[in-house]
């Protein structure tokens, strides 16, 4: 074999075992997002093999798993193929999202501690919109000059531009007759913010008005016409 024929031989060769790493690679990789693991809440609490390596799980928020304020903070996130199995504990470090509430549906990327925990890397929530109609509710005016002391009452105005908090902050948020200021008055809200709940958006809330001038709302809307 002349010296031509060799390199060609050798090049050739250089290109199949690139391919076949890349194959394997590839294969060794599938069920993976971002070198995680993608498991369910069920498989990380039955698995110990999988204990020190990072996964990505999701499931809802599951209520009164999280206490707002503390350190650190933990929450549990429900199996979605068993509602009624035991949550998976979840360890988040940083900055709550302020679509974080009850129910919401979080997807988390960390590393799976011995107790069966979880210690997130990321966490991203997603809550679906929701729509409701203003018809018959009070403007934010109206609900300051009105005399109905705690009443449950629907109001609706516009989400006041940088006033949304994270959840489990005393105030979430402030709506006014403008998003860029008027009267407003705070909102206490414990759930989770329905998806475009964001500056100047107008929203449509149920709940009522305490002696402390904070509406404490039950629950929170986009109106009908920001579809």
């Amino acid at each position: 074999m002349n010296k031509r024929a060799r390199q060609r031989l050798i090049g050739v060769t250089v290109i199949v075992l690139i391919v076949v790493g890349a194959l394997i690679f590839g294969t060794s990789m599938s069920g993976t997002a971002g070198g995680a693991y993608k498991k369910t809440v069920g498989e990380i609490r039955t698995d110990s093999s999988l204990v020190g390596k990072q996964v990505q799980v999701q499931g809802p928020v599951l209520k009164g798993t999280w206490t707002p304020g503390a350190s650190p903070f933990t929450f549990s996130i429900g199996d979605e193929a068993d509602p009624n199995a035991e949550g998976l504990v979840i360890a988040w470090d940083r900055p709550i999202p302020s679509a974080f509430g009850d129910g919401t549906m979080a997807i988390v990327t960390g590393i799976v501690n011995t107790d069966g925990s979880v210690t997130a890397k990321t966490l991203i929530t997603q809550c679906p919109s929701k729509y409701a109609s203003a018809t018959d509710a009070l403007s934010i005016d109206a609900l300051l000059k009105s005399t109905l002391g705690s009443a449950t009452v629907k109001i609706t105005g516009y989400v006041v531009n940088g006033s949304i908090m994270p959840a489990g902050s005393a105030e979430r948020f402030s709506v006014g007759t403008l998003a860029s200021g008027g009267e407003s008055v705070a909102i206490a809200f414990d759930g989770a913010l329905p998806q475009g709940v964001e500056d100047a958006a107008k929203v449509v809330i149920t709940g009522s008005l305490e002696d402390n001038g904070v509406f404490y709302a039950t629950e929170v809307a986009l109106d009908d016409s920001q579809k």
